[in-house]
């Protein structure tokens, strides 16, 4: 291994399920965010790319940022490819510490973003210096290879759901977010019955789940996060129409609250206090 090599560091990823809660008094993900990002001394720059309201999400984020201690807040309202590639911009992003995609749309998000200098250094700047990436809603949705642009959510069909290629910081994941709310697990059971080689991972509202460079999930907040595994599965996604419904059998399912994790290299769950333990 060269030494240029050996410096090399992945950085941590940090998905939120939305509506995180931001009362001081008992607010877990943010503080969290902040911590991962070195602290009072972090730089944070906040991203609204996927927000067709920016201005508001940027001052909201500011606000609380702030009030936990932030070093210093960047914000880019990321609203034109050609803001993408602005010098100004990518100054902001060699300075932080940590980036926060906002909500919104992620379809809006990956069109403003991808193949842009922010787009290919954001993800650098991950793979290689250690940069953590964090996004909410839309953003985290927004970080998966494959992700959910449009779904009905009333049943498992082929016409249920639309895909679009995501940032590709997540590789064989697609991320649903405000998992909360009905229809959810049937949006993540047709993309699996579609690709069952693909993880399922739903984040319920003021959740999260924080991935470390060893691939290993961890949930923060007050919901749960179901992890959806169809590698073993039977479908018959081929063999029917857009408008009939699919089937989808020997799905595993793991459903983790705060501190729970997941080995994303295995799929086995991990307990806290313990090491990975048996899916078996």
């Amino acid at each position: 291994m060269t030494a240029g090599a050996s410096r090399r560091r992945r950085g941590r990823l940090l998905l939120i399920g939305g509506n995180e809660d931001m009362d001081e008094r008992d607010m877990r993900i943010l503080p969290r965010m902040v911590e991962l990002a070195g602290g009072r001394k972090s730089r944070i720059l906040v991203c609204a790319a996927a927000s067709a309201e920016p201005e508001r999400s940027l001052e909201a984020f500011r606000k609380d940022l702030e009030k936990l201690g932030v070093g210093e807040v960047f914000r880019s309202p990321l609203n034109s490819r050609l803001e993408a590639d602005s010098d100004e911009l990518m100054d902001m992003l060699e300075r932080s510490t940590a980036v926060l995609l906002t909500g919104g749309d992620q379809l809006r998000a990956t069109s403003m973003m991808a193949g842009t200098r922010f787009g290919d250094r954001l993800k650098e700047r991950h793979q290689r210096e250690g940069l953590l990436i964090a996004g909410t809603s839309a953003g985290a949705a927004a970080m998966s290879s494959t992700m959910i642009i449009r779904g009905i959510g009333d049943t498992v069909r082929r016409d249920a759901v639309e895909l679009a290629p995501g940032l590709g910081l997540l590789r064989d994941i697609t991320v649903d977010t405000h998992f909360d709310r009905g229809g959810r697990v049937h949006r993540l059971m047709t993309v699996l019955a579609q690709n069952p080689a693909i993880v399922g991972i739903g984040i319920d509202e003021d959740t999260a789940i924080e991935i470390a460079p060893n691939r290993k999930l961890t949930v923060w907040g007050k919901g749960i996060v179901m992890v959806f595994d169809g590698r073993a599965a039977h479908t018959n996604a081929a063999d029917v129409t857009a408008r009939e419904a699919m089937a989808l059998t020997d799905i595993k399912v793991h459903v983790l609250p705060e501190r729970y994790g997941l080995d994303l290299k295995t799929l086995t769950p991990i307990v806290p206090g313990s090491a990975a333990v048996s899916a078996a």
